[in-house]
């Protein structure tokens, strides 16, 4: 099991709320993290205060609402991860998630299309807190500044 620690971007409405990351809510008109920004956007996610073993991360591809466009789903995903708790320090949504050390781990080229994208690890990680950083979508024009993602969930 994962909490979510902090975000960088988030919505008011259920529909594009960080919560849904962890959640299993993969509905076409629900279960979304959609951030109202081109990228990047982060998320941090902790065990419980606990150091867990990773060996392979699925994400679930989604864009929500009918109105979304496939090009909102997140392209680039940089994974990174802390045996630390400075990660704890991030608490307001004027901090950057850069604001405390990290180490980079992964970075995946999802596919543009919904549904479950997996990611297995050359080597498994231990981590305490792990940080997803959609780094760009796949390419809407400038006035649909969104990048979206689903559900992650993480295996040892």
């Amino acid at each position: 099991y994962t909490r979510i620690e902090w975000a960088s971007h988030t919505e008011s409405d259920p529909c594009f709320w960080v919560g849904n990351v962890i959640d299993d809510d993969t509905q076409r008109n629900g279960g979304t993290w959609g951030a109202n920004t081109m990228g990047p956007a982060d998320v941090v996610l902790s065990f419980f205060g606990e150091t867990q073993k990773i060996s392979r991360i699925a994400l679930y591809k989604n864009v929500g609402e009918d109105i979304s466009v496939l090009e909102e789903l997140a392209k680039i995903i940089n994974i990174y991860s802390s045996e630390t708790d400075e990660p704890l320090q991030l608490k307001k949504e004027s901090q950057s998630a850069n604001d405390v050390p990290w180490e980079k781990i992964y970075t995946h080229e999802t596919q543009k299309s919904e549904g479950w994208e997996y990611i297995t690890l050359e080597q498994p990680i231990c981590a305490k807190y792990i940080r997803f950083e959609l780094v760009e979508n796949h390419g809407t024009p400038p006035d649909v500044p969104w990048i979206e993602i689903s559900e992650i969930k993480l295996y040892p």
